[in-house]
């Protein structure tokens, strides 16, 4: 009877996939920072040159995965910029639960169409991060994101960007439709 209920009111949504789960068991402190060197943990320049940005990331690839989810967690913009093109999706998924992440990081993310469709579902799961209405619009235009979670966000978006993804080549011709359909039940296609 209790795993009835206990189904019952579990959604697939909330399930935590395993990566998810692991990620909760880590915790790090600003002492773990010591660790790494200061020019992967401070913000201490708007821009990197090429060779800098070269220099991180050879520092970056020369660490472990627990390293590298431990500097996803601490370190500063541009190693998370570096991190989130990881092949690992735990150390992709770490970088989205950092403290320092701010919607424009995020946006930015959600733009990229390089990255896991993992990134992509997380950051659309996120009450965190939907709430943002440039991170929904980001999400419905990239190719990349699924489909389900670009659907969840086409209520949310203005008659201006609706007709602009309505012609968008690049997304699902069901995202396109779908806006469209929008579009004319609020008398405005």
């Amino acid at each position: 009877m209790a795993d009835e209920i206990i189904h019952e009111n579990t959604k697939e949504e909330d399930v935590l996939p395993e990566e998810e789960a692991l990620l909760d068991q880590i915790t790090v402190t600003e002492e773990d920072s010591a660790q790494f060197p200061p020019d992967l943990i401070l913000d201490t320049q708007a821009s990197y040159s090429d060779e800098q940005r070269q220099n991180m990331h050879q520092k970056i690839m020369q660490m472990s995965v627990p390293q590298k989810i431990r500097l996803a967690l601490l370190g500063n913009r541009e190693a998370r910029n570096i991190l989130i093109q990881d092949r690992n999706k735990i150390i992709c998924l770490a970088v989205l639960r950092s403290p320092k992440m701010s919607e424009n990081d995020v946006m930015s993310y959600a733009q990229q169409r390089n990255l896991p469709q993992e990134i992509f579902v997380h950051i659309g799961k996120s009450k965190r991060w939907t709430k943002y209405y440039p991170v929904k619009l980001a999400l419905v235009n990239n190719p990349k994101t699924p489909l389900h979670i670009a659907l969840r966000f086409l209520d949310h978006l203005t008659e201006r960007d609706l007709k602009g993804l309505s012609r968008n080549k690049n997304v699902s011709s069901v995202l396109n439709h779908s806006a469209g359909q929008i579009l004319q039940k609020r008398g405005k296609h």
